[in-house]
């Protein structure tokens, strides 16, 4: 049989021009590709063998994207713990670490993920307390407590990169979520610092919801303040989705890069 682009062409019967029709190639249980990762780390998580070099170029991808969404989603006091437990993750792709040293360094980083959210809402509190804003809205109270909660989902998700990464030199399969985790937590962190903390968005909600409350025919059940809430996190939703998508799409440009033996063909 010769095969052609994932297709099985079965090769010609003893009689002259009888072809068997064509038949898909039998994909079977745990080969399939879910989508869930780029390409790249996909392949890599299936085929790889503990220890072997493509298992470690996987550690050392996720380790890359951990590294990069705690330095942008949390502040150094906050992130240092977990990039310390990643250096073992580091070592261990260079040989230098046991696999019982990794396992201590994931349950360190899965208990320092409270302390880093909780250090990453102070800083940005603080922030806040010095902060003159230009325009206020009546959205400025609970817009506030927005910026806190994103702020922490960015901590949190960005800690959980290096949970995750650590996590895959005990089972590669854990690597599959890694570039959706790192593109959550900086898009969280670019919400909670741009958009939902300028005075911009709340004002553009708040005279939205002014306007649809009070044009002519608008349904009575929502006053303008109820919209104005509602709208802002409509706006937010659309920015944050926005920022993910981009970001995973950087980040699979650079799997490909890192793990170029392993696109699709």
């Amino acid at each position: 049989m010769r095969e052609r682009q994932g297709v099985v062409y079965d090769a010609p019967m003893a009689s002259p021009g009888i072809r068997r029709k064509l038949q898909l190639r039998i994909i079977h249980q745990g080969e399939e590709i879910t989508g869930a990762a780029p390409l790249p780390i996909e392949r890599a998580a299936k085929i790889c063998s503990r220890g072997d070099e493509t298992h470690r170029a996987l550690v050392h991808l996720c380790l890359t994207f951990a590294d990069y969404a705690l330095r942008q989603a949390t502040p150094p006091g906050a992130n240092r713990p977990l990039l310390d437990q990643l250096s073992v993750a580091h070592a261990w792709i260079q040989g230098k670490a046991s696999i019982e040293a990794v396992r201590k360094a994931r349950s360190e980083a899965f208990n320092a993920i409270v302390a880093a959210e909780k250090r990453t809402t102070e800083a940005v509190n603080e922030s806040l307390k010095v902060m003159t804003r230009k325009a206020e809205t009546g959205l400025d109270r609970h817009a506030t407590t927005v910026v806190l909660r994103y702020a922490a989902l960015g901590a949190n998700y960005a800690a959980g990169c290096a949970v995750m990464t650590l996590d895959a030199i005990d089972d590669p399969g854990r690597s599959l979520n890694v570039v959706t985790q790192a593109a959550g937590a900086v898009a969280y962190q670019r919400m909670a610092l741009g958009p939902a903390l300028g005075s911009e968005l709340r004002a553009a909600a708040w005279g939205q919801a002014e306007w649809e409350a009070s044009r002519p025919g608008a349904p009575e059940v929502y006053p303008a303040g109820a919209l104005a809430v509602q709208l802002f996190h409509e706006f937010l939703g659309c920015q944050w989705k926005d920022q993910s998508d981009g970001l995973r799409a950087y980040f699979e440009i650079f799997t490909d890069w890192a793990l170029p033996h392993l696109q699709a063909n």
